[in-house]
């Protein structure tokens, strides 16, 4: 089974970065671990580069198979509708998958 990555990019704005962190690192990823195949889950912020979307999220579960059950489930859709719910007038995002190729 080949791992499968899911990147979310996202940007605030300044006036709430601060609570968008705190916010995304205590309750946003743990409610993402929960589901059962995901693996791990890593926040980065941009420091190089022009994308008006300088955070990213990289989460990797257990499979492309486990990927599309979490794209298909009630828990995800919980999760956005949280992440709207506390930041969606303030903030844009998109979201891409990868699967492994190598090794």
């Amino acid at each position: 089974m080949a791992v499968t990555i899911f990147v979310v990019r996202a940007s605030v704005t300044k006036d709430k970065e601060d609570a968008f962190n705190t916010w995304y690192n205590t309750e946003h990823v743990p409610q993402v671990l929960q589901y059962n195949g995901a693996v791990s889950a890593r926040r980065y912020k941009q420091i190089l580069g022009e994308d008006k979307l300088e955070y990213m999220a990289v989460y990797e579960f257990a499979s492309e198979a486990v990927f599309r059950r979490f794209m298909a489930s009630d828990h995800l859709k919980t999760l956005i509708s949280e992440y709207d719910a506390h930041f969606g007038g303030v903030s844009e995002r998109a979201r891409s998958a990868y699967v492994q190729v190598w090794p």
